[in-house]
């Protein structure tokens, strides 16, 4: 298992035996499988500092479930389930919406996309439901289609930060930069206030207010956003009796609020229950400028030393620091070079090429190590795919195939990508 790691990481990060292992400190589970501890045990047999990462995309995947799961004690997933299955058994009513109800998975963000579907052929479902010879006792009921629009509302603004997450050329500061903005929009569209302190949170009125952590909204401010969602979900709320008007708005305020209190908790980096080495340092030639040269050389290339040595030369390792004192000299005796970087980080744009776009030509060897550190895997998405391909390729009527020929096959599939690196 090692040594298929090993190679998955020669191809697509070919400097990580000089640099580090990007290995997710989740990765256990999600790259070996039931072989937990495999990350620790690789640290622990590693002379160096290793960087460790902890996907974000699975991070923010378990605080879906955990938020989705709270919802009405369950029911509200509950439901769903059994309506999706009634659904998917109705080939009359496939045949005239010439669509089918869409399957929960293990990915908890489906829940939005099935949530976003039924809302779309809500007319129709009303239709088949009022028109059934007999009652639909699946049908779920009158307050759940108002959750299920908040769900949808919600996962709109978090599905295009999953698909970004899942980018192969992703930093970990971009991973970092995209939840806390997700955090920030999640709480402008609910009206989630905080982070409060503890002091701050006992001396409000909890009684008209959802509060979970350090964060907290008014009913004033739920009630507001499920208005905003049609015309359907502000009738359907006006019309519920005032004690199930009010759990409704409880429930859909208690989900805003953990899911805003799970993000911004997300750690990408480490954590107390993620001990790495270090965190990851900047990469980008506008961050760069920022740390004394001093400093770069001693925390971030000294540890690091005798792992170049495997790959570097003496003169090379030593230009490390050079271009990285040259590159301050360029920032501040150069006012056009100064005024891109500035510009840049304005931008918000944090891709390795862009970033280093800007300084094209120069300083290739301090570049060169800060691709070693960029090519640590920010998630797991790409480590999964690789091993998706391996599952394909080496079935049930391949077992036979040898870790040879496996390999053969993996490289061929990463033609292009070789020859790029090359």
């Amino acid at each position: 298992m090692f040594l298929l790691v090993s190679r998955f990481l020669d191809v697509v990060c070919p400097h990580w035996r000089m640099q580090l292992l990007g290995i997710g400190s989740d990765g256990a589970s999600s790259m070996v499988g039931h072989l937990q501890g495999v990350v620790t045990r690789l640290v622990n047999a590693s002379p160096h500092s290793v960087y460790r990462v902890w996907c974000g995309l699975h991070q923010l995947d378990l605080v879906l479930k955990h938020s989705y799961a709270m919802l009405w004690d369950n029911d509200v997933v509950t439901i769903m389930k059994k309506f999706i299955n009634h659904l998917r058994q109705q080939p009359a009513l496939i045949t005239e919406m010439k669509c089918q109800c869409p399957q929960l998975s293990t990915r908890w963000l489906v829940t939005g996309t099935v949530s976003t579907w039924f809302l779309a052929k809500r007319i129709q479902i009303f239709e088949y439901i009022n028109a059934a010879e007999t009652a639909v006792e699946e049908a779920p009921p009158v307050w759940w289609w108002i959750i299920i629009a908040g769900i949808s509302a919600l996962t709109d603004i978090i599905n295009p930060v999953f698909v970004k997450l899942q980018a192969q050329n992703l930093l970990v500061s971009t991973q970092s930069t995209m939840l806390e903005g997700l955090g920030i929009n999640i709480c402008t569209a609910a009206g989630v206030d905080g982070p409060f302190t503890d002091d701050e949170i006992r001396a409000m009125p909890q009684r008209f207010r959802c509060t979970h952590g350090r964060w907290s909204v008014s009913y004033e401010n739920i009630v507001s956003f499920l208005q905003g969602l049609g015309m359907y979900t502000r009738h359907t709320l006006q019309c519920l009796p005032d004690e199930m008007h009010h759990k409704v708005v409880r429930s859909v305020g208690e989900l805003a609020v953990h899911l805003v209190k799970g993000i911004v908790n997300i750690q990408a980096e480490r954590s107390d229950r993620n001990n790495a080495a270090d965190d990851l340092p900047p990469v980008l030639p506008h961050e760069l400028v920022k740390i004394p040269p001093g400093v770069y050389g001693a925390t971030v290339i000294d540890p690091h030393i005798l792992q170049l040595r495997h790959s570097w030369t003496e003169h090379d390792i030593g230009e490390i620091e050079t271009e990285h004192r040259q590159l301050h000299i360029a920032y501040r005796e150069e006012p056009a070079l100064k005024s891109a970087l500035d510009s840049y980080e304005n931008t918000g744009i944090t891709s390795f090429e862009t970033g280093w776009a800007i300084v094209e030509g120069r300083f290739d060897i301090l570049r060169d190590f800060c691709g070693g550190i960029a090519t640590v895997f920010a998630n797991t998405a790409s480590v999964e795919s690789d091993f998706s391909i391996v599952g394909c390729e080496k079935d049930v009527y391949r077992l036979s195939l040898t870790d040879l020929s496996l390999e053969g096959i993996m490289q061929c599939k990463q033609f292009e990508l070789l020859s790029l690196l090359a």
